[in-house]
């Protein structure tokens, strides 16, 4: 939809609901195996699993890079 209407701003904020949603899902996961199974190792794992994306994210940040680069 963004490239048909020619919109970055829509493909950046596409690109960041998308990587919220996995950031959630990952978290989700390690709660619910925690909560479902008594894995206490579950939720520091997933906090562990999330980390370099969040570093990723914030290292192209840092570095100024146009937001609607990430969908190309």
């Amino acid at each position: 939809m963004a490239r048909a209407l020619e919109s970055r701003s829509l493909g950046s904020e596409a690109a960041q609901t998308s990587l919220c949603a996995g950031l959630s899902i990952i978290a989700l996961a390690g709660v619910a195996l925690n909560a479902l199974f008594g894995w206490w190792w579950a939720d520091p794992l997933s906090a562990l699993a999330m980390a370099p994306i969040i570093a990723k994210e914030g290292l192209a940040g840092i570095r100024q890079r146009h937001p609607a680069d990430c969908c190309s």
